[in-house]
């Protein structure tokens, strides 16, 4: 069975946050109370209910103004940090190179450390305090998901091969594909899925195109650690608040 990869091309990301909404929608995840705090980001950051957020970075470029945008979640690293770090051995690679949270993440038997062993052990931290890796088992206002588990990202593991999809009148756009829905979703084909080196030959070749087009900062992200998920950034990754693992 072929491993799968994702390409997210910051370039043509215009910010509308329909990966957002879609990766909430079809997880079912509760909205969550947010406020304005002097960014169009909402929320802040990843949680237990938005395992996507689109970045919103206004900087300063050469002397020029820029509007960056990036949809941040879970990279899907070929190997794990956060699986080899499961206590309870509650997070798993898949068949295709997904890496999903289990329902046996039983939170009363986990570590009872604020910062848990997953969150710990992955390098993609955030910028904050305390520095939080990408699962999340908590909502942005400090509480919970109703069974308390952890969550990120799961690369819509149950869209592949789901054969009820197209079957089902009443999930509309997303009948269309098996494939995620923040990929259904996305208006300027920012966000697309293919075997995992093929995802990565793409990531390549489009920066090397963006390099001689305008953009000599442009690179894929992350450059070290083999993941299933990368990104094509415009600038360097510090820009936008990530940490290049």
């Amino acid at each position: 069975m072929a491993i799968k990869g994702m390409v997210i091309d910051t370039s043509k990301c215009i910010g509308c946050k329909a990966c957002q909404i879609a990766c909430q929608q079809w997880h079912q995840l509760p909205a969550e109370a947010t406020s304005f705090t002097g960014s169009y980001q909402n929320p802040e950051d990843m949680s237990a209910a938005n395992l996507t957020v689109v970045k919103f970075v206004d900087t300063e470029i050469d002397g020029n103004p820029r509007f960056l945008f990036m949809a941040d979640r879970c990279r899907h690293c070929d190997e794990a940090f956060c699986q080899k770090a499961c206590p309870l051995g509650a997070i798993k690679t898949n068949a295709k190179g997904f890496v999903i949270i289990k329902a046996n993440c039983n939170p009363n038997e986990c570590s009872s450390e604020p910062i848990k062993p997953c969150q710990l052990a992955c390098p993609y931290q955030t910028n904050g305090s305390p520095l939080l890796g990408i699962p999340r088992y908590q909502l942005n206002d400090g509480s919970t998901l109703a069974d308390g588990r952890a969550n990120k990202c799961d690369f819509c593991y149950d869209r592949w091969g789901n054969a009820t999809l197209r079957a089902d009148p009443y999930l509309g756009v997303f009948a269309k594909s098996h494939r995620p829905a923040c990929e259904v979703a996305c208006p300027t084909e920012a966000i697309t899925t293919y075997e995992r080196e093929k995802a990565r030959r793409k990531a390549k070749k489009r920066v090397t195109y963006l390099k001689a087009n305008g953009y000599p900062n442009a690179n894929v992200y992350p450059s070290g650690q083999p993941t299933g998920v990368v990104w094509v950034l415009l600038e360097d990754p510090s820009v936008y608040g990530q940490v290049d693992a």
